[in-house]
């Protein structure tokens, strides 16, 4: 799977109706020009495959993510009027589009992940600017920052929007290499305050005594639709164990309940006997942290997890 940028400062509302990508071939011809000349970030359009990734940039924050539904083909653009912009030759790739409930501002995505790579098919200049291109691809620390960001995970990559992955045994190892990687500022912050300085806590779902190396400050609201604000929130966050509960509660398989109580959530497949198990021993416990205040955080999560159930055919 590539992720691939593409700006869409005048275009995005058009083209996430149409729910397609679109550029033309050729630039319009200049004055004493037959014809227009093509460019490197219009052609990369022929790049994109069934199963790739994009992200949508529009007015200073990307707003969107999609998945490519299969390979680009020769068409007009989406718009009413396209001649008063470019060429009607062009090329479509059609996309599933899911847009941010919080889009990503640009001064959010680090400076030093947009300035990682100096080179044309990059999306950011060396000073970290959006560069006035169409299609981009990104890769390394930044794509996965962006796939952290919006929430999609490898268990989200596998599912059926994308396309079976097959490959060798063998893998094309090329050494280590050093990397930027941005952590979350407030993280520390709200695990000290979960644990402070005890080596045992308990996990909030399951209510087992832990060493707190086994357990993780837990997002109830998904973090990728937080505010500035309520990333520094303590009732945004909970223990939750890696025996098991952060997982279920993060890919939908439980919820919590107004009142607090833990149920089956919305995701019922894939399922095997060995987590059906699992899941049953969570079913009617009470989550710890539930309270008038974290409800609102326990809605959103509910509601994410049902929308993504239904998106991606799960219930």
């Amino acid at each position: 799977m590539r992720t691939f940028w593409v700006n869409q400062g005048q275009t995005f509302e058009e083209e996430r109706r149409a729910r397609v990508l679109w550029a033309p071939k050729l630039s319009r011809p200049r004055e004493g020009q037959d014809v227009g000349t093509p460019r490197g970030h219009w052609d990369r359009m022929l790049e994109a495959s069934a199963g790739d990734l994009v992200f949508h940039y529009s007015r200073g924050a990307v707003r969107a993510w999609s998945n490519v539904l299969a390979p680009a083909f020769d068409g007009p653009p989406p718009f009413e009027d396209p001649t008063t912009r470019w060429s009607v030759d062009g090329r479509v790739i059609r996309v599933e589009m899911q847009e941010l409930d919080s889009p990503i501002d640009l001064d959010d995505i680090p400076l030093e992940l947009r300035t990682e790579r100096d080179v044309t098919g990059w999306p950011f200049s060396r000073s970290g600017a959006v560069k006035q291109v169409y299609l981009t691809e990104v890769d390394g620390s930044l794509a996965d920052w962006l796939l952290s960001e919006v929430g999609l995970r490898v268990d989200v990559a596998q599912l059926s929007a994308w396309p079976d992955q097959v490959g060798d045994v063998q893998i094309e190892y090329r050494g280590d290499r050093r990397v930027v990687v941005n952590a979350r500022g407030e993280q520390s912050l709200l695990r000290k305050h979960l644990f402070g300085d005890d080596l045992l806590a308990t996990c909030a779902l399951c209510g087992r005594d832990l060493p707190v190396a086994m357990l993780v400050t837990a997002h109830i609201k998904r973090r990728a639709d937080t505010s500035r604000a309520e990333r520094g929130r303590t009732d945004t966050v909970m223990p939750a164990c890696l025996i098991g509960c952060d997982s279920l509660f993060e890919l939908g398989y439980v919820t919590v309940a107004r009142g607090g109580t833990v149920e089956r959530g919305p995701r019922r497949t894939p399922m095997t006997d060995d987590l059906a198990r699992a899941l049953d021993a969570l079913i009617g416990r009470t989550c710890s942290v539930w309270s008038e205040a974290t409800e609102q955080h326990f809605a959103h999560h509910r509601r994410f997890q049902k929308a993504r159930a239904r998106s991606y055919g799960l219930s």
